[in-house]
This record gives C-alpha cells, structure tokens and sequence, in this order.
C-alpha cells in the first residue's frame, strides 16, 4: 500500500513537472490571430499606496502577426469619498495602439509601438460653508468645466510568461496631451509613466 501511495505520488509529480516545462511547444510566444486581455496596475514606484488606484483599464490585443499587433484599451476611474465638502471625481478614456515585437526569448516577449488616446474627466459639485450664513448654513459650489484630452504616446514594454498563456508584463510609456475645458482653454503636458500588466491569451 505504501509503495502504491509512493508509485502516486512520483507519478503525480512528474506529471504536473511536465506541465511546467520550458519547451518551446508548451511556453510560445503570441502568433497570428492570438488574442490577449489584460488589466493594468500602478506599482509603489513614487511612495504612493502599493497598487495606487489609477482606474480600471482594460486591454484587448489583436496579434496580426508574431512581431506586429494591434491594441485597444478603456479606462474608467470613479472616486467618492463620501465627504460633500470634497468633490467626486470621474474620467473615461479610449486607446489605440500598434505594437511592434521583436525576437525575444521563449518566455519573454518584448515590444516598442505608438499610440494615441482620448480622455474625459470631471469633478461633482460641493458643498462648502456659507460666508454669510450661520452655523452648519452652506452653499453649494459648482463644479469646474470637463475637461477633455487628446494624447499620443510612445512605449516599450516586455510580457514574461508564466504559465503557457498567461503573463506579467511591466511597460513604459512617454505621452504628450492637448486638454481642453468647456471655456475653450488649453494646456499641454507631458510625462513619463510605467505600469504593471497581468494578461492571458485565448
């Protein structure tokens, strides 16, 4: 009976090694006509909280082939804090990107590409003290114009593939943006951000 449970286990271990395997058939990299999702996350890279809050973004990559692919990503970011004094905050966005990959190793797949992107944000009304009023009287503050952005960006990034078809991946990205209020004001700014991916492919 022992030997049987020994025999079971050896045999279960072998099997589950061999599904671990680093042969190039069980660890590919992405094909034409692969599709892969994946979200994104801020890490503590600025002494901000680990897993900074930054939204929820989706993304959807369409491999056209095994070095070219092509990304779309949505992101929606709602903030209440529950307090009337402190506004409530709101932003969606779109993304469009292409992504060239280059060789690589067998886990490792590495890319650069461009982009570009759409944004809306906004805050709520609030709700602050009357000057004039009394004690506990308030008046209620508009909110600021929306403001919507234009951006285009540039990236380099790499997936490592932990399992046959599923990866982490990190990404930095260089983005350059045109905003605009309802007043028809403008401003354009710039920045470097890197992000966190966890993905998988159908």
């Amino acid at each position: 009976m022992k030997k049987l449970l020994l025999f079971t286990a050896l045999a279960s271990f072998t099997f589950a090694s061999a599904q671990v395997t680093t042969n190039a058939g069980t660890f590919n990299k992405p094909a034409e006509g692969d599709t892969a999702f994946e979200m994104q996350f801020m890490p503590n890279l600025d002494g901000a909280a680990m897993f900074a809050d930054r939204g929820a973004t989706v993304t959807m990559r369409k491999f056209e082939s095994a070095d070219k692919a092509v990304r779309w990503s949505a992101t929606l970011n709602y903030d209440n804090t529950g307090d009337d004094a402190t506004a409530n905050t709101y932003g969606v966005g779109l993304g469009y990107g292409i992504e060239n990959h280059f060789s690589g190793a067998e886990r490792l797949s590495t890319y650069w590409g461009y982009g570009a992107s759409l944004s809306y944000e906004g805050e709520g009304d609030t709700e602050q003290p009357d000057p004039n009023g009394g004690p506990g009287d308030t008046i209620t503050v508009d909110a600021p114009d929306a403001t919507v952005g234009v951006g285009a960006n540039v990236f380099l990034g790499a997936d490592y593939y932990i399992m046959p078809k599923v990866y982490v991946g990190v990404e930095m990205t260089y983005g350059l943006s045109i905003e605009s209020q309802e007043d028809a004001s403008f401003g354009l700014g710039g920045g470097v951000s890197g992000m966190m991916r966890f993905g998988f492919r159908l």
